[in-house]
């Protein structure tokens, strides 16, 4: 599987587009709710479109997505690969797109080593804290990791002591593959 980088769109238009439809929906309920007790047709029809947009609109809220430097989000729809979200910014994305990074549960976050899920106990102080942990875990990171192994001591084939230690730097460079 190739990394397919994505053209996403400008987040902050979407934001105002989707606000102006829900103040748009919201003055349809009031102008409607108007021709309720009248028996209007077109107004209940208005209250019933302003109705609807209210109850289903949020829905393409879910789409929009802030990347800081140096992270990425792996996109999936419906389970297949549609590409990666690379850059920093504010950008709006299809909303059933889901951020996937399946290293997340690991220890380091992006190694090999598998997180038990016993010896570690995490608190969550406030619903914020929660949902910031939550959204967190989907990024995929661009900067170079270190992992600094401390000196041990061990045996060579004769049975001298020696020291060794190692310090280990990687960075994702396809995120698809990651």
């Amino acid at each position: 599987m190739n990394e397919k980088v994505l053209k996403a769109g400008n987040g902050m238009a979407a934001l105002v587009l989707l606000i102006v439809l829900y103040a748009c929906a919201a003055f349809l309920m009031i102008f409607g709710g108007i021709g309720l007790d009248t028996g209007d047709v077109p107004r209940i029809a208005l209250f019933i479109i302003g109705t609807g947009w209210i109850s289903v609109g949020w829905i393409l809220f879910m789409g929009l997505k802030i990347l800081k430097p140096q992270e990425a989000y792996v996109l999936t729809l419906f389970g297949k690969y549609i590409g990666t979200l690379k850059g920093e910014g504010f950008y709006y994305v299809n909303p059933f797109c889901q951020a996937v990074n399946p290293a997340a549960q690991t220890h380091l976050g992006q190694s090999g080593d598998v997180d038990e899920g016993s010896r570690q106990t995490k608190v969550m102080i406030s619903s914020d804290a929660a949902k910031s942990a939550a959204t967190e875990g989907k990024k995929i990171s661009l900067k170079i990791m270190t992992l600094n192994n401390c000196k041990q001591k061990v045996n060579d084939v004769l049975g001298n002591p020696v020291e060794i230690g190692i310090a280990v730097m990687w960075q994702v460079t396809d995120t698809a593959k990651a």
